[in-house]
């Protein structure tokens, strides 16, 4: 299985979804619509990239935005 497309801060989404910093917290971040510009990380957040979420983990009903 390939391994998941790492993002940093400031670099444009590619596409709708969810994604998920690299750190223990693991803390996601929805958006919508593509072009948008991924986050900084939230406060004390020790990750280095965005990555993309797998649809199996994916958990549903959220709304957009941060989730810890």
């Amino acid at each position: 299985m390939p391994s998941p497309t790492r993002f940093h801060p400031g670099a444009y989404t590619p596409e709708a979804g969810e994604y998920v910093c690299d750190c223990a917290a693991e803390h996601r971040w929805r958006i919508d619509m593509a072009g948008h510009l991924f986050p900084a990380f939230p406060p004390n957040c020790s990750a280095g990239a965005w990555r993309t979420v797998l649809p199996a983990e994916i958990p549903q009903h959220q709304e957009p935005g941060f989730h810890a």
